[in-house]
């Protein structure tokens, strides 16, 4: 048995490559960064825990930004580095996807976006639990630096908040 549009391929051999794709596919996008639903919800655990929140703004068909979110924020995510001393977010610029801000109002990724001035991708920013900027990445600089100044970046961030909850 033969199915249509997979030439000289047998049905048993399609079924096995999709049972195995079923099976890579979740460790593929094991470590993925979460993207935002409710900043609000997220800002209450950022006080709660006196750490700071990362936003990775992103579009969809940006090289850079895959570049920046596959080969460092991916990895810094799934690291024990920062687990529990970061939240981290992504925000996809062109998106529609429902989230609220950090006052609680709903809007869309897009126009969250565009409220915090971003107009072009990849921005890393980190912010305190009352959604003011602490830091922020703009672009893709050098692969030979890039991961420096994003761990500086977010090592500063923390330590700005570590200073600020004894002063």
């Amino acid at each position: 048995m033969r199915l249509s549009g997979f030439k000289g391929v047998g049905y048993f051999r399609v079924l096995l490559m999709g049972m195995a794709m079923s099976l890579v596919a979740p460790l593929l996008y094991a470590d993925a960064l979460p993207e935002a639903r409710d900043f609000s919800r997220d800002a209450k655990v950022a006080k709660r825990k006196n750490i700071p929140i990362l936003v990775f703004y992103a579009t969809r068909d940006c090289p850079y930004c895959e570049t920046v979110e596959t080969l460092y924020l991916q990895p810094l995510y799934a690291s024990k580095t920062y687990k529990g001393k970061v939240l981290f977010r992504v925000v996809r610029t062109e998106g529609i996807a429902s989230l609220r801000d950090f006052n609680g109002k709903r809007t869309d990724h897009e126009d969250f976006a565009s409220a915090q001035g971003v107009f072009f991708t990849p921005v890393i920013r980190l912010y305190n639990a009352n959604g003011k900027e602490l830091s922020e990445l703009y672009g893709y600089t050098s692969p030979d630096y890039y991961s420096g100044e994003l761990t500086n970046l977010i090592d500063k961030s923390i330590a700005k908040l570590a200073l600020a909850k004894k002063g």
